[in-house]
């Protein structure tokens, strides 16, 4: 479970407690199917880093279809934001050339 609470994230996980922290991640943005077999199974995009994948949202954005998003499928990106497990929410993201 998580709380907000005086302008820092906070969870029962302790493992997670504390202020949250922007990180910067490149790769490439990919789209394919996850959470295979539960109710939660969908296309979704992802960053595809050299080490892993997470699935891609923008801060403030539709979890389950964004277009612009959908835009970057191929391409490489930076991209700067919160990662909370798989789940890496994006506040700038900028296209390699």
């Amino acid at each position: 479970m998580s709380k907000y609470w005086d302008g820092e994230f906070m969870s029962d996980d302790k493992k997670h407690s504390g202020k949250i922290k922007e990180i910067q991640l490149s790769g490439k943005v990919v789209k394919k199917r996850v959470a295979k077999g539960s109710k939660s199974e969908r296309e979704a995009i992802l960053l595809q880093t050299k080490d892993t994948e997470y699935i891609l949202r923008k801060w403030g954005g539709n979890p389950f279809r964004d277009a612009s998003l959908e835009m970057l499928t191929g391409k490489h990106i930076t991209a700067t934001g919160i990662l909370d497990k798989n789940l890496f929410l994006v506040k700038d993201i900028r296209v390699e050339v």
